[in-house]
């Protein structure tokens, strides 16, 4: 779990003695024989008294405790994996420091996946994103709750749709998430949830976030078409008993009048599963998922000293677990082996 802690350590070693004889004050006045690390925990000092006792160092006694924590959850994750503590650990680390995404984001992880209490993560996700509103992790997780933990509830896909737009929102977030809500609030038909979102970052001061946003309610529009034109297609489907061959079709049909234009320079097409595409959005697709098998070439040969002999030695042997997918139907990606180039 390198890299949760964010200070360092000479900080932490003063703060570790404080913290250490604040803990054996209190065990020796509850009159407590038992030093192993469980045993410790029986004496994990109230949030409020912690407060009363750091003398203004809460951010490094919330990372000490950070990491007791999570050595915690490693011992215990080899003994009874009952997790009795993580619940008082985890709210005494987020009221010591209300700023410590980490914590949240990784313990509402725990919460979820070791002690299977998703309402408890999110109960503490929420706070985070209460005191960190600009911290895209908190919302994505939240989302992945609804996802992975609570796909059975009927509203789970709305839900992650709305927390995902959230985290888009921030600004913050990596592409790849900003694609995921929109793919999601699509299938749920939220469209105008994302461009209210994309209409608020408009207003940034920020002139890069300002280009982003103009740039993705463009291709909100686009997918919002290719959404309509889907239908129409279906409703074609239905009433010939065969998909349409062409637009022409539904604007004889009289589904469509005409197909409607790509301000950004691509057209819509039928692909061969006859779904309607457009070739502005898949192209942008195409260059992050090209982007990130190239990132991934770069780390194989800096471990390997050589390129790999195909791609599918990135999952083979790391860092994917499947190789992101070329979004043209039909079409696969060309990798020389010889100079590493992907497209």
């Amino acid at each position: 779990m390198s890299g949760l802690s964010r200070k360092g350590f000479g900080a932490l070693f003063g703060a570790a003695v404080f913290f250490a004889l604040m803990l054996v004050a209190q065990h020796q006045v509850d009159n407590a024989r038992n030093k192993t690390f469980k045993s410790e925990l029986l004496y994990l000092p109230n949030a409020a008294l912690l407060q009363h006792f750091t003398a203004g160092m809460n951010s490094i006694i919330s990372d000490l405790l950070w990491i007791r924590c999570v050595q915690y959850i490693a011992e215990e994750n080899q003994g009874e994996r009952a997790f009795k503590w993580l619940d008082q650990m985890l709210d005494t680390v987020v009221r010591l420091d209300p700023y410590f995404v980490d914590a949240y984001r990784y313990g509402g992880m725990f919460l979820a996946a070791l002690k299977a209490e998703d309402s408890a993560s999110l109960e503490l996700i929420e706070r985070g994103m209460v005191k960190n509103p600009g911290a895209w992790q908190l919302p994505y997780e939240a989302a992945m709750i609804y996802l992975l933990n609570r796909q059975s509830d009927p509203d789970s896909q709305q839900k992650a749709a709305f927390y995902l737009a959230m985290s888009a929102a921030t600004g913050n977030a990596p592409p790849l998430v900003m694609d995921i809500a929109a793919k999601l609030q699509g299938r749920m038909d939220l469209f105008e949830i994302e461009r209210d979102m994309w209409n608020n970052l408009l207003k940034s001061p920020d002139t890069l976030l300002r280009e982003l946003a103009a740039r993705k309610l463009q291709e909100l529009t686009l997918r919002k078409a290719c959404h309509v034109l889907n239908q129409r297609m279906q409703q074609f489907a239905q009433t010939a008993g065969r998909p349409a061959a062409s637009f022409d079709e539904l604007v004889q049909a009289g589904l469509i009048k005409a197909v409607p234009p790509d301000p950004l320079g691509g057209r819509f097409f039928i692909d061969p599963d006859g779904k309607v595409q457009n070739t502005t959005l898949l192209d942008s697709i195409k260059a992050q998922n090209t982007q990130l098998i190239r990132d991934a070439l770069s780390k194989y040969r800096e471990k390997h000293g050589t390129w790999p002999p195909d791609l599918e030695d990135l999952v083979r042997k790391g860092p994917f677990t499947q190789l992101p997918p070329n979004p043209y139907k039909g079409q696969t990606w060309q990798y020389d082996p010889k100079t590493g180039e992907v497209n």
